[in-house]
């Protein structure tokens, strides 16, 4: 290969890792930050409820650690919060993969954050707040809760500002797409990942009626619009 050929192969790699960082952030941190009312400051969505904020921060973690690792599961999403949203705040280094299970898991399943038992017998639940400042987010303060019977029990609950957490994964989704722009391997992950999610896996019509949500009127319908 003359240096020519190299030089315009190495250009138009370069091309492809800034279009794929600039679809990181046109399909997945702009719709995300859409959501944010002009009013509010920083990107910290105030005016949210924790509920939505929850439903709207843990499918995209979801999705982008299929992105990052060319496959869908908790391991990878805990892994992308590890890596970028750890480059934002190093403490979600250490405590993604307890955020992740105890608000994805716990809320998209349970509809309610998880409320752990610790192998000491200590309970340690969830503080939500909204200062807006970081020396108070992540930090575990001892509360007494009252029991059905009257009497007192220690809690220890880990405070959590919803909002800054948001705020959190836009600047890790920056960082993602940086990465992106310099990185060969990473942005081929990411491109074969976001083309493969638009092929999505065939179902069958007898799988998906062995379900109990599923009925065969929901067959009936869309049989009776195509025919």
């Amino acid at each position: 290969m003359t240096n020519s050929n190299w030089e315009n192969e190495e250009i138009a790699k370069a091309m492809r890792r800034q279009m794929n960082a600039e679809d990181v952030k046109e399909y997945i941190k702009e719709p995300l930050e859409e959501m944010i009312t002009p009013s509010e400051k920083e990107g910290t969505p105030r005016k949210m409820s924790d509920d939505l904020i929850m439903l709207s921060i843990f499918p995209y973690i979801d999705l982008l650690g299929y992105l990052y690792k060319g496959r869908s599961s908790s391991i990878n999403a805990v892994k992308f919060m590890r890596e970028y949203l750890g480059r934002v705040d190093n403490r979600y280094q250490e405590v993604s993969g307890l955020i992740y299970d105890a608000l994805r898991h716990g809320y998209i399943h349970l509809a309610t954050p998880k409320r752990v038992k610790l192998r000491d017998g200590k309970v340690l639940d969830f503080l939500f707040i909204r200062s807006g400042k970081r020396e108070e987010y992540l930090k575990v303060k001892k509360m007494q809760e009252v029991q059905r019977t009257g009497a007192r029990e220690d809690v220890y609950r880990l405070s959590l500002d919803l909002p800054l957490l948001y705020r959190d994964l836009l600047s890790a989704i920056d960082k993602y797409a940086e990465d992106i722009r310099e990185k060969q391997e990473l942005s081929d992950t990411f491109r074969e990942a976001f083309e493969t999610r638009r092929k999505p896996e065939k179902a069958k019509e007898e799988e998906l009626l062995n379900k109990p949500y599923i009925q065969q009127s929901d067959f009936d319908f869309v049989r009776a619009q195509i025919n």
